[in-house]
């Protein structure tokens, strides 16, 4: 029989969250890879894998059981030849990256556990879940008794105390705007490629504030994809924090930039909808640098499917039947 080989990615997150790998299959498909994306929770079920170049994703969303099962499919799929981006193994939650981040002199700023009875020694911090991408739980906190205060009320609200972390402030306005940036970078295997710039009014910069950038800003951030500041910086994030995909997030404070996440499960669901000319293109560059990395990493493999082991369905979760590709 004939082993015909095919270039194909599976891109593995929560079932909720698969929203994020946007249009790419279909960017994919015109470099020659056939992609898909496929949850954990189905996964867990299956008698029969398909073959690929895996990026393995989400392990903040993740039980610890779940975690663990996820490290055992690593092991499976690199045991079987397959490239796999991300050994769930490695992964560091936001709190001991930050702490690594802090000692290794790559951070100007640190965090701090309430549950293991550290208060902050440095003021303003703000309050968050370790876990997921929820944003803040409070808004700056200028005190020990403000702090207490934010930390008391997140857990009646049902927050976990384990999963609650204090901040240090680490951000600044820009001096032409007032405004606040949010820097990021995507990792794929050894590309770095910029991502667009998040310019919003308020210092937590999540999702941005229509019409606050100037005209000047997009086209630093349009130079900057073709001549990137801070790649090697960003290489050395995501070569502490262990991972070989993912989305950084950082600011620039004092001249400096400051790790604040790595997003493993990141959007990059892109709309060109943008009324700045530059911005559009800087967004398309973006878009097309993230396909062709992606197309990169993809080796051809067998179309054969792969065999799970018994020692591997022996411990998924109950409750999933078994099916088949």
């Amino acid at each position: 029989m004939v082993n015909f080989r095919v270039r194909r990615l599976i891109y593995v997150c929560s079932r909720d969250h698969a929203y994020t790998f946007g249009d790419l299959p279909k960017q994919l498909r015109e470099l020659g890879v056939s992609a898909r994306v496929l949850s954990y929770e189905t996964l867990w079920g299956c008698r029969l894998l398909p073959r690929g170049t895996y990026v393995m994703t989400d392990f903040d969303r993740l039980s610890p059981a779940e975690h663990e099962i996820a490290g055992r499919l690593y092991d499976h799929l690199r045991d079987a030849g397959l490239p796999v981006l991300n050994n769930p193994r490695h992964y560091r939650p936001r709190d001991s990256l930050l702490k690594l981040l802090h000692a290794e002199g790559l951070n100007g700023f640190t965090c701090y556990l309430p549950c293991a009875g550290e208060r902050p020694r440095r003021f303003p911090v703000f309050l968050r879940t370790i876990a997921a991408h929820r944003g803040t739980l409070s808004d700056l906190l200028h005190d020990q008794a403000s702090a207490d205060a934010a930390l008391l009320a997140a857990i009646e609200r049902g927050f976990l105390l384990r999963d609650l972390i204090f901040v240090e402030y680490a951000a600044e306005p820009q001096a032409d705007t007032g405004s606040f940036q949010k820097h990021a970078a995507f990792r794929v295997g050894p590309h770095i490629i910029r991502a667009n710039t998040v310019n919003d009014a308020g210092w937590m910069a999540k999702t941005g504030t229509e019409g606050i950038a100037s005209a000047e800003q997009y086209v630093v951030e349009r130079a900057e994809m073709d001549d990137y500041p801070h790649r090697h910086f960003a290489m050395q994030v995501f070569e502490l924090a262990g991972l070989e995909f993912g989305r950084l997030d950082f600011g620039i404070v004092a001249g400096r930039p400051q790790a604040y996440e790595i997003n493993t499960n990141p959007m990059m669901q892109l709309s060109l909808a943008h009324p700045n000319l530059i911005r559009r293109e800087t967004l398309g560059l973006v878009r097309s640098r993230l396909a062709s990395a992606f197309a990169d990493m993809t080796q051809p493999v067998s179309w054969l499917p792969l065999r799970v082991p018994k020692y591997f369905k022996k411990r998924i979760i109950i409750g999933h039947r078994p099916r088949r590709f």
